[in-house]
């Protein structure tokens, strides 16, 4: 297969080059000025079109098992597809069992691992309340399995417990020992249990209803300001193996690029603040909360400084009953994101300039691919990489519309939201998953379980 005459962000350009790309198979084996086709080679014209990497989305609670009334590894990996991801690291939390050892993992892949349209990895967990057993061989027995573990320092989940600091201690060093990154969910128990104690009996003395004002002031930035703190001080000497997912807080993002730590953001930091839950309400509920006005702009200059490597969705959606409750505190935190993800830094980030091309592709696809050790074949166009591909009209536009996302998810905070560019085509390993004409094409089970060193 031949894609002729696309404009492609090819890497170390500082501009789109116009280029030919051949497609043997799964992998990209040509970049030419121009290709002439061999008898019978299938060619695509790409002219006007922009083609970029297929990106990466290192954060997604796709809920399966366990939870599959919110999402499914199915829908989810469709509303990635639609939205240019071809890549997508599940996590180890929110499924029954959580991914805590190397039997569960064979269970949760025995129920989804045949049901994705794109490709995908795993993370294991580190669940405080079985940290004895991570530490005594279950990190161990997984690590060959996934590309990196996952823990809390504040959690509202039975079956996936917080860890202490004595605890994080032994795992950071453990993950560094057997050479996969240790996220963590980095906001502080202590602060968050008692500023939500206050912010409970503020309303009630008030005599009203407790305001969305009162869930953002019971995480407050010092949850993740301490929490960074105390990680990176527990990290000493490894703190090459500390991740940081959904950082909100600007201050909290350069503490950990100083520290020599890495860190994550999502589209909902770098377009929303406080103020915004007057309008969009539970849609935009999340853990962190979006912060004060001004994080956001703090946000896209960290990003495109590299400080804060590149941005995820935090895909959590959940059924209109569970989003709204009648209650700011008990209405699920969490939004449909996968498929607004590339969409959104496409349109708010690259053509609008905060990003510039190194960045924007830094931030979608090459970053996560070389911190979850998958950049042997994902996360650029060059030759002997995998033919993940994303085809952008420049001139056309996209209106976020929950309902169409393909995710079991539809309350979303970018609801109506116009953003330049429209995908046209979304290819995994060379073959088209998604087009604007005839929606998903690919079958399920077509993504493949990717590991530490994929080639």
């Amino acid at each position: 297969m031949i894609i002729k005459n696309g404009l492609c962000a090819l890497p170390g350009s500082d501009r789109l080059e116009r280029r030919d790309l051949r497609v043997t198979g799964e992998t990209i084996s040509g970049i030419a000025e121009s290709f002439e086709p061999e008898p019978g080679e299938v060619v695509i014209d790409a002219s006007g079109l922009e083609l970029f990497p297929g990106a990466i989305d290192p954060h997604v609670h796709f809920d399966e098992p366990g939870f599959t009334h919110r999402e499914d590894f199915y829908h989810g990996t469709m509303a990635a597809a639609r939205g240019g991801v071809t890549t997508v690291v599940d996590m180890p939390c929110t499924s029954l069992p959580p991914v805590t050892s190397l039997a569960k993992l064979r269970e949760k892949l025995a129920v989804m691992g045949k049901r994705g349209v794109v490709d995908f990895a795993l993370f294991g967990g580190i669940s405080g309340h079985r940290i004895t057993e991570a530490l005594a061989g279950d990190m161990e027995e997984l690590a060959p399995e996934v590309v990196g573990f996952k823990c809390y320092f504040v959690s509202g989940m039975d079956t996936f417990t917080a860890v202490d600091h004595w605890g994080f201690g032994k795992a950071v060093a453990k993950a560094a020992e057997l050479g996969r990154p240790l996220l963590l969910h980095a906001e502080d128990a202590g602060v968050i249990n008692a500023a939500t104690a206050e912010m409970k009996a503020r309303s009630v003395s008030e005599g009203r209803a407790a305001s969305w004002d009162d869930y953002v002031d019971s995480r407050p930035e010092t949850a993740e300001t301490v929490a960074v703190a105390s990680a990176i001080a527990l990290a000493r000497g490894n703190e090459g193996t500390l991740h940081v997912v959904h950082v909100g807080t600007a201050e909290a993002a350069e503490a950990l690029a100083a520290a020599g730590s890495t860190s994550e953001t999502c589209p909902h930091y770098l377009a929303f603040c406080r103020d915004d839950f007057a309008d969009k309400g539970s849609s935009l509920k999340t853990a962190p909360p979006v912060k004060a006005r001004g994080q956001s702009e703090k946000l896209w200059r960290l990003l495109a400084s590299g400080a804060i490597v590149y941005v995820t969705s935090d895909h959590a959606p959940a059924p209109v009953a569970e989003k709204h409750t009648g209650s700011i505190w008990t209405d699920y935190g969490g939004i449909p994101g996968t498929g607004t993800l590339f969409p959104y830094l496409y349109s708010e980030g690259f053509k609008t300039g905060r990003l510039g091309l190194k960045a924007f592709l830094r931030a979608t696809s090459g970053g996560a691919a070389r911190r979850f050790g998958l950049d042997g074949r994902k996360g650029a166009i060059r030759v002997g990489m995998d033919a993940d591909l994303v085809c952008i009209d420049p001139r056309g536009h996209y209106t976020v519309k929950g309902s169409e996302l393909l995710s079991k998810g539809t309350i979303t905070p970018f609801e109506g939201m116009s953003l330049s560019g429209a995908i046209t085509l979304t290819l995994v390993r060379g073959k088209t998953v998604w087009n604007a004409a005839d929606g998903i094409v690919a079958e399920a089970g077509y993504g493949k379980q990717l590991r530490w060193g994929y080639r």
